[in-house]
């Protein structure tokens, strides 16, 4: 029996997003990256879960990215290659879901442009594959299916 399952991606230095309730019912795991080391670990980590968790019948219908304030080439590098495979584990087998990237309010505005920038990257693949991409900066309402290069600015 195939479970609908949420998966949260928690950063180094990130913290839980208070808009996402984790009592609210449902199948929930999370990855949370508890050292700081080199950005890519964290890919490893999340794939390494995701098989053992498709390996029980779970299947992946939404997840979250929480990012943290690293703004540098490596930790941008990292989370790109991460959401994208996130972005296709979703579209898998007739796609669906959601992908929410997320972000403290606390954290530089640089930190919220590069992320609203992996978001408007992402849109295109998402589309073709039926994934909806969601950017949420704190608890404001996400930004979802709206053209990105309208998307308001980021604090």
């Amino acid at each position: 029996m195939t479970r609908e399952a949420t998966l949260v991606v928690i950063e180094f230095g990130a913290s839980w997003p208070r808009w996402l309730d984790p009592g609210r019912g449902g199948d929930l795991a999370v990855v949370a990256q508890h050292y700081e080391g080199e950005p890519t670990s964290l890919v490893t980590q999340v794939a390494n879960r995701i098989a053992r968790l498709e390996a029980t019948g779970w299947r992946l219908g939404t997840t979250v990215l929480v990012a943290n304030e690293r703004t540098d080439s490596a930790a941008f590098s990292a989370r790109s290659v991460l959401a994208r495979g996130l972005l296709a584990r979703l579209g898998k087998g007739g796609g669906g879901g959601t992908i929410f990237l997320t972000v403290s309010d606390q954290v530089s505005a640089r930190a919220c442009e590069n992320l609203l920038g992996l978001a408007a990257a992402l849109d295109s693949d998402a589309t073709r594959s039926g994934v909806k991409v969601a950017l949420r900066i704190g608890r404001r309402e996400p930004m979802l299916g709206m053209p990105w290069e309208n998307a308001p600015a980021t604090p």
